[in-house]
């Protein structure tokens, strides 16, 4: 699972093609779980285009590192040629076992210079290659398919063979698809939406403080994150069992707000972020959706940023302040001794 994770982040990107939606007939009928990033749509919107912007000749590198290296070995920039990263699981698996990459033919050549390495092993089973790369004493092997649609190209990754098989088998329509039969969960993303998560059940859910027993009531959850007309908009909607439950999660919600108002009553110009969360019922569904002009967003975070960098400054200043207290405490103590 480690490894899942690592690859799906590794392959943030922003090619120059359409977005790259969700799409519901590469997802097998029994996902519980999925996790959509649209990478070529994040790219595009009009925040990313602000922090690129902003960010634009700062003095900070980043460091590529491993990214460089594969890019130098297998011919593909993990920050260009990666459209869109979905991860996701089946009811019967305790977590995800598959990440999507939508790419493009540039993986041809990388799995042609894949092929030459020592770890790699080739596996046919029921006509479906499966691509395999050990990856030694300290990681677990990798299975991969790619199907091939044109000029774009979906890798499957996969730490299981099992799970790499159903899902080449989806993509070939040899097996039914979300699209088609999916019923375990429903998926929705709104237009725009570069960000997304669905998930049937919430485990552990529970754990969580201040508000763990009403919490508990929630059994599944949708998160949307996205941008239109030059605003921020994220949706959070949670299932519950009745009318009751939605209603006792909502007044949580709403105290958690009214609490941060308090809390951050010196934040100033901080506390307009909460003014963009509103909470609702719809029998036993609630909703919290947050809506925020891109362009004031930012402002305010460069606002918080500036605050923090003269906190720092105080911060560093306390000690002298408090040592020159001290001194002339003493001073004061000891002419009083002497009189």
């Amino acid at each position: 699972m480690k490894a899942l994770l690592i690859a799906s982040l590794a392959w943030l990107a922003s090619p120059a093609l359409p977005s790259d939606g969700l799409r519901r007939e590469r997802l097998p009928a029994q996902v519980d779980f999925v996790l959509h990033l649209d990478l070529e749509g994040l790219k595009r919107n009009d925040l990313w285009k602000q922090i690129d912007a902003h960010t634009e000749g700062a003095d900070s590198h980043i460091d590529l590192g491993d990214l460089a290296e594969f890019q130098e070995e297998f011919g593909i920039d993990p920050l260009t040629d990666v459209r869109a990263v979905t991860l996701y699981k089946v009811e019967s698996e305790e977590e995800p076992t598959v990440v999507l990459l939508s790419s493009t033919d540039k993986v041809d050549q990388a799995l042609a210079r894949l092929k030459k390495e020592e770890r790699y092993r080739l596996v046919v089973e029921s006509g479906i290659e499966l691509h395999t790369f050990d990856g030694g004493d300290d990681d677990e092997t990798m299975f991969a398919y790619v199907y091939a649609s044109g000029d774009e190209r979906v890798v499957v990754l996969a730490s299981q063979k099992e799970s790499a098989l159903r899902a080449a088998r989806v993509l070939r329509g040899q097996d039914v698809s979300h699209a088609s039969s999916g019923a375990l969960l429903t998926l929705a993303p709104e237009k725009g939406s570069f960000l997304y998560l669905a998930a049937a059940e919430i485990p552990h859910l529970d754990d969580f403080t201040p508000a763990s027993q009403v919490f508990g009531l929630a059994q599944g959850i949708q998160l949307d994150l996205g941008e239109a007309g030059g605003f921020l908009r994220g949706h959070m909607g949670v299932t519950t069992k009745s009318v009751e439950d939605a209603i006792n999660i909502s007044n949580v919600l709403n105290g958690l707000v009214s609490l941060a108002r308090l809390a951050g009553s010196e934040a100033g110009e901080a506390l307009e972020l909460l003014n963009g969360l509103r909470t609702s019922t719809r029998g036993s569904e609630v909703s919290l959706d947050f809506e925020y002009e891109v362009q004031r967003l930012l402002e305010l975070l460069q606002s918080l940023d500036d605050g923090d960098d003269e906190g720092d400054e105080d911060v560093e200043e306390a000690p002298v302040e408090k040592r020159v207290e001290k001194t002339e405490k003493a001073e004061k103590r000891e002419r009083r001794e002497k009189r």
